[in-house]
């Protein structure tokens, strides 16, 4: 099984420190939870420029812990969202993305427990 989750970035900005990554870690799984309901709901009522924002609020995020196919999926999200582009693909996106999330966060809360 592949993973989506890539320590690379947070160990270089870390210097090593595990302390400092664990918080890096433990701040992903807070925000990330959290606006993933929010993700769900914009969706829901078709509120693209919700999404949009949304979108852009979890991108840094995500740039720092995820690999590349996860970055480009909520780049991709985001930029539709934004400017109303192929709105009809972005459900399925965005139940990629948050299917891609949960996966994430187990394998983050798993690695804090190791």
């Amino acid at each position: 099984m592949s993973t989506l989750v890539s320590y690379s970035y947070i160990e270089e900005i870390s210097g090593g420190d595990k302390d400092f990554q664990r918080e890096i870690v433990n701040t992903f799984l807070e925000e990330i939870v959290g606006e993933m309901e929010k993700i769900r709901i914009a969706v829901q009522e078709e509120n693209w420029s919700a999404l949009g924002s949304l979108a852009h609020k979890i991108k840094a995020p995500i740039g720092m812990l995820c690999t590349e196919p996860m970055k480009e999926l909520i780049l991709r999200i985001e930029k539709d969202a934004k400017y109303g582009e192929r709105l009809s693909e972005l459900p399925e996106q965005v139940n990629a993305l948050l299917a891609n999330l949960d996966l994430v966060n187990a394998q983050l809360r798993a690695d804090l427990q190791a």
